[in-house]
């Protein structure tokens, strides 16, 4: 039954496509239609795989349950908003919530990016019986987590459950410890049709969840690599590794190997490469501590 629904989603983020000419369908769709849990388990211990970097020096902030440490460089500061729940039939999915925290990066080292650098803090088992694709992205977590050592394939990556898009790449993938749990972070875009790899819509994405099972962080970061275009701009698009951005137009383009080419590229780079550097972010994502 996974494969219907995920099919279906699939169709459906064809005919939300911004050009008629698109050949192609991200890969990771936004899962839906997923049985409420009974239950979010607690995560499991840390394992090798874990990023380990010494403790951040910086600004301290805090708002609600978060608080964290800014990296010098990186954000002067943080605002916040506790918003209430919200549900119903009139409300669309993205916009369903059980009341959550959402924590804005005030001046951010990038600006003018297709995304704000933001944190969320959900209540995890009320998220997840209010938004199936919640519940399956913990799910997701979970198993990623749960099984120190293996290889984390993209398509195993939880998706943002509030976005209206799905992942057309997931590159730098790793598990990060943070003061109250842990989770996983990857470099990714998101979009309904088949877009170039830009940096206007690259960002740095970690979702997380505190060793207790009762917390959902997602962290939405803006990042810059020198491989790629500055813009959406399909006339701006570079070459990735040889690899040239397929022609939009051509039923036979090979969107697979330009994506696969993104993904090598981009985990090929140095953490310092990009803008921010990865470290940074991991960083800023190891010092959040979430207390209730």
């Amino acid at each position: 039954m996974k494969k219907v629904y995920l099919f279906i989603s699939m169709i459906i983020l064809v005919i939300l496509a911004c050009s008629s000419a698109t050949v192609a369908i991200p890969t990771n769709p936004a899962p839906t239609n997923i049985a409420a849990p009974t239950q979010i388990p607690a995560t499991s211990a840390p394992s090798e795989t874990t990023t380990t970097l010494p403790p951040p020096s910086g600004t301290s902030a805090s708002f609600g349950p978060l608080s964290l440490v800014l990296p010098s460089g990186l954000s002067s500061g943080i605002s916040g908003s506790q918003l209430s729940r919200a549900d119903g039939q009139d409300v669309p999915y993205w916009g369903l919530t059980p009341g959550h925290t959402q924590i804005d990066l005030n001046g951010y080292v990038l600006q003018g990016k297709f995304h704000k650098p933001q944190i969320f803090i959900y209540p995890a088992q009320a998220y997840a019986e209010l938004v199936p694709a919640a519940f399956e992205n913990i799910h997701r977590l979970n198993n990623i987590l749960g099984n120190p050592g293996a290889s984390i394939n993209s398509d195993q990556l939880p998706t943002v459950p509030f976005f209206n898009a799905a992942q057309v790449f997931a590159s730098n993938i790793q598990i990060v410890t943070f003061q109250s749990g842990r989770g996983v972070r990857f470099l990714t875009e998101y979009a309904q049709y088949a877009a170039s790899a830009n940096n206007h819509d690259l960002f740095y994405e970690f979702q997380g969840l505190t060793s207790d099972g009762a917390y959902y962080i997602i962290a939405i970061l803006p990042i810059t690599s020198p491989l790629l275009g500055e813009t959406s701009d399909p006339a701006s698009a570079v070459s990735i590794g040889g690899v040239a951005f397929p022609n939009m137009g051509d039923p036979n383009a090979d969107w697979k190997g330009y994506y696969n080419a993104v993904t090598v590229q981009l985990n090929a780079q140095a953490p310092t490469d990009f803008v921010p550097t990865l470290n940074l972010l991991d960083l800023l994502i190891q010092s959040i501590r979430i207390t209730p």
